[in-house]
């Protein structure tokens, strides 16, 4: 078999390439890149593959999977003898899959706390909606209690009292989100 490509691999395993991916970056002992960054997948590493597919079916979970126990597979002995790929006790690869798995447990923590800061702004901006309905029927009730038979859009600019006379448009929530800003 030929040295094959990401899309060739996921076509072979039937899964997305953004899988064989995500897959290989877990075990980057076992599946170099090349030069250019790109992972190409030799028979072995194929072989690798289709065991982390049929694993996975059974349940067991990629974080936690260790290839060493699945197959007795060695990595390339160019990365075994490349100094700069272990520290003194841990592999370079279980280190870097850590940090995969925070980096991703920090992603899904942004986005919680960027949801949850949208839904305080909605609700800020609803009571700030209700507060202006309130100022504006107390205005209303100043107004007509406080002074002679003149309309109180008289002493106003005509274009300002049209304005006022015209009732509120609806707006779609993001363009209210958009115009205090």
């Amino acid at each position: 078999m030929e040295m094959l490509k990401t899309k060739d691999a996921a076509e072979l395993l039937s899964v997305s390439q953004t899988t064989i991916k995500r897959w290989a970056a877990m075990f980057p002992d076992y599946f170099p890149k090349d030069r250019f960054g790109h992972y190409i997948f030799s028979e072995q590493e194929i072989s690798l593959l289709k065991s982390i597919k049929e694993r996975i079916s059974h349940g067991e979970v990629l974080e936690y999977m260790s290839l060493g126990s699945a197959a007795d597979i060695q990595p390339p002995v160019s990365q075994q003898e490349n100094p700069l790929r272990h520290t003194q006790d841990w592999p370079m690869g279980d280190m870097l899959s850590r940090i995969d798995y925070i980096e991703r447990s920090l992603d899904h923590k942004a986005d919680e706390v960027v949801s949850v800061q949208l839904l305080q702004q909605r609700a800020e901006l609803e009571d700030l909606r209700q507060m202006i309905k309130q100022l504006a029927v107390s205005l209303e009730t100043i107004q007509k209690s406080g002074g002679p038979s003149l309309s109180p859009y008289d002493e106003l600019h005509p274009a300002a009292a049209m304005k006022l006379k015209t009732p509120p448009r609806k707006r779609g929530l993001l363009r209210n989100i958009f115009s205090f800003l």
